[in-house]
């Protein structure tokens, strides 16, 4: 069979994101943008304290070292997670461990 060409031209960007989607590694590259967003939302002091920060059926799981910071941080569960969804709007929960 013949491989079909495309006749119009694509950007970088179009065609990265077509790879990550076939070759399905976007999820490792979704967990290191929402990093990036979490690491520009909270201080230094929250940022030296997250232990871990993954993704799992659109639930973002925070491991946080310290317990009072991570009581804080559940009390500002609302306003944080509006901030992260402002940037990855598949997020819907979040949870601090």
């Amino acid at each position: 069979m013949k491989d079909k060409r495309r006749s119009k031209l694509l950007s970088i960007k179009d065609l990265t994101q077509e790879f990550y989607k076939k070759e399905k590694i976007k999820k490792g590259f979704n967990d290191i943008s929402i990093y990036e967003t979490w690491k520009k939302i909270t201080d230094k002091k929250t940022h030296e304290r997250t232990k871990k920060l993954f993704t799992k059926e659109n639930k973002l799981f925070i491991k946080i070292s310290s317990a009072p910071l991570r009581n804080e941080l559940s009390n500002n569960k609302v306003i944080l997670l509006s901030k992260i969804k402002e940037e990855h709007n598949f997020i819907d929960e979040l949870y601090f461990i």
